[in-house]
């Protein structure tokens, strides 16, 4: 199995309109216009989907913060770029996907970036990102991803996640409906790892951690948020491979990662950007920890 992870491409759309700007998107936009601008770049995302192809992925996994200040012009040049993936994609929002409490309540990335998948084993297919914040898709045979929605309107100066109750609820009842000796790929726009300063992170991060502590069937936790490519692998500390994949948008150190699967191990390629798309390294994981019986 091979996947791409990619995140936080920020299509940015800026509005003189007051009436828009009405909230904290002034702050999104006068950050975009004295800063961003200079960083990132749309046009270095217009090859990828045809590389995709190239390659041979078989899903991408995108990892939220599609839009700046979540403008419906924004969505739309995210919708026009997923749709020139011609594999299965799979989207979760980012705190710039939610970027004012009006685009959250009226839950604007889901107008724009629904999901699509194949009738799953009732009752996973209950759960849905829209309504639940937590969604289950069966890649192929013995292999399963969960996609979470830790995504909310902050304050001004801040850009927190929250791991809610209720989603930790539904975490653990999405789990023990998956055979047990599945594995199981996490996809969430936040680290669960509190490294950032407070105003960065995601509350209740850590009763994510514990339930990935005690679910040795989730193997990979994909995040991005961040910006940073990181690449760890964590399973000595009894947790999974955790992956970053960066920025895809943020000039020459836009990144981006393919994931080769298989049932001893997994393969990490980063891709970075440099007039091209270009592989500039390569790490190999075996499988430490095992599916079987589960504690959540």
């Amino acid at each position: 199995m091979r996947l791409a992870q990619v995140s936080d491409i920020h299509y940015a759309y800026l509005t003189i309109n007051p009436l828009r700007l009405c909230s904290k998107r002034i702050l999104g936009h006068c950050n975009w216009f004295f800063l961003r601008k200079r960083q990132f770049y749309e046009a270095q995302l217009e090859s990828m989907p045809t590389l995709f192809r190239e390659l041979g992925v078989d899903c991408v996994l995108l990892g939220g913060d599609f839009s700046t200040t979540a403008m419906k012009e924004e969505f739309i040049k995210a919708k026009e770029w997923v749709d020139q993936i011609e594999v299965p994609w799979i989207a979760i929002p980012g705190n710039h996907d939610c970027y004012t409490k009006k685009s959250c309540r009226a839950k604007d990335f889901y107008r724009y970036l629904p999901n699509r998948r194949a009738t799953l084993q009732y009752p996973v297919e209950f759960f849905t990102l829209k309504d639940h914040r937590i969604e289950a898709h069966k890649l192929q045979e013995g292999w399963w991803l969960i996609a979470l929605d830790t995504a909310l309107a902050t304050r001004f100066y801040s850009s927190e996640g929250l791991f809610t109750e209720q989603l930790e609820n539904y975490l653990g009842e999405v789990l023990r409906l998956i055979p047990g000796n599945d594995s199981v790929i996490l996809l969430n726009h936040y680290p669960f790892l509190q490294n950032d300063v407070p105003k960065h992170s995601m509350i209740r991060g850590e009763n994510l951690q514990r339930i990935l502590e005690k679910n040795p069937q989730i193997r990979m936790y994909l995040h991005g948020h961040t910006h940073r490519h990181t690449i760890a692998d964590l399973q000595i500390n009894n947790l999974p491979i955790v992956l970053d994949s960066g920025s895809s948008a943020q000039g020459k150190q836009g990144s981006w990662n393919l994931i080769d699967i298989d049932e001893k191990g997994c393969r990490v390629s980063t891709y970075r950007w440099d007039d091209k798309w270009r592989q500039t390294k390569q790490q190999e994981f075996q499988w430490m920890r095992s599916p079987g019986f589960k504690t959540v």
